[in-house]
């Protein structure tokens, strides 16, 4: 082989690998750089199993709140925004207890015995916190509730109810969804599909009875059910909607925006196996880039936000969004880019050898 040739292999091969980076993403490449920028939202979840797949299209969930004055709160979120906060006076049914009404008129009865109350700032950033979280979540800040100073207002015990709005055991996912008042549907202009349903999860952790509690093993959960469709199931983990998935479980998000004037829905191509992404947050907001000949073709990008009160969560945010996006197509490029550099340095020096320095020893040195 010529020593040209040779030594041209490996720019070859970083070109090569440059390339494939630019083919891989291209799509995408060309929606950013030449295409619409508009402000979303992510609306939707899809959980993408083996064979079937749940499309989540809205999620309520209600919390009663037992301090340790003996008070009890009502807080009720729809898709992660607190709609209502209430007092509930003592012999009030809570969610949880109302096994045999449906959730309307569970939360009704509880709406006409309550009274409106504005929450304390302690509640709401506690809950705030454990509405989007998963049990471990809820745990530590009972945990972190237990080890305050002796206060009345306290908190010893959380009772979590979601209900999830979804469409179950979906065969086949499409890539972009109709949109009626905001809301999800499976196929255009259906009236009721026949993969909608719904999903239950109660979930109670208590810290009152400490012997309760150190028989668990320090576990506070002392009460959990799962329902789809009103048939109680086991989940691979004892966890909420979003948590309960095994590893295998693929999260796909999905991206609402408006484009040419029209409201678009579609399937997001970033993904994470095991739980939702953490850049792009299930209600959160989201930059799309879309064609403005074909505003269905788009992708999105995720949006860290300001940075707050936690740097590392923003800075995680940050990172997730960037290389869950661009990740690959990195790699690819700086694979492609060690390759060329390093037969530029093996070029130099075939061009420019480095000079050889002979010394001359002197006779009795």
């Amino acid at each position: 082989m010529p020593p040209f040739l040779r030594l041209s292999i490996l720019p070859i091969i970083g070109c090569a690998l440059l390339l494939s980076s630019v083919i891989w993403s291209q799509r995408e490449l060309k929606l950013r750089f030449l295409g619409q920028a508009a402000d979303g939202q992510i609306i939707g979840m899809v959980l993408q199993r083996t064979q079937t797949a749940d499309i989540l299209s809205g999620i309520d969930t209600a919390f009663v709140l037992t301090l340790a004055n003996g008070d009890r709160i009502q807080a009720d979120y729809v898709n992660y925004t607190l709609s209502t906060s209430s007092i509930l006076p003592a012999g009030t049914i809570t969610i949880g207890e109302a096994a045999t009404l449906d959730a309307q008129n569970s939360q009704t009865e509880l709406g006409d015995s309550a009274s409106t109350v504005t929450l304390s700032d302690n509640l709401q950033v506690i809950l705030d916190e454990i509405v989007r979280g998963n049990a471990e979540l809820v745990r530590w800040a009972l945990l972190r509730e237990s080890r305050r100073a002796p206060d009345p207002t306290r908190i010893v015990r959380i009772e979590k109810t979601e209900v999830v709005d979804a469409y179950l055991d979906v065969p086949r996912v499409p890539e972009v969804f109709e949109l009626q008042n905001d809301k999800l549907l499976l196929e255009a202009h259906e009236v009721i599909s026949p993969y909608a349903g719904e999903v239950r999860i109660h979930a109670v952790f208590d810290v009152t009875d400490p012997e309760l509690v150190k028989s668990k093993r320090g576990d506070s959960l002392i009460e959990y059910s799962y329902a789809r469709n009103g048939t109680n199931i086991t989940p691979e983990r004892k966890d909420f909607f979003l948590s309960a998935e095994p590893y295998s479980t693929q999260f796909r998000p999905i991206f609402a925006y408006q484009a040419n004037d029209m409201a678009v829905a579609r399937l997001s191509h970033i993904g994470r196996h095991g739980g939702p992404t953490l850049a792009l947050r299930l209600y959160g907001p989201c930059r799309v880039y879309y064609d403005k000949a074909d505003p269905e073709q788009a992708f999105v990008s995720a949006v860290a936000g300001p940075v707050g009160k936690d740097p590392l969560e923003w800075f995680g945010r940050y990172c997730e969004g960037l290389f869950g996006q661009w990740g690959s197509t990195a790699l690819i490029a700086l694979a492609g880019l060690l390759f060329i550099l390093t037969g530029l340095f093996f070029i130099s020096l075939a061009v420019f050898p480095p000079r050889k320095i002979t010394m001359k020893l002197q006779d009795g040195v």
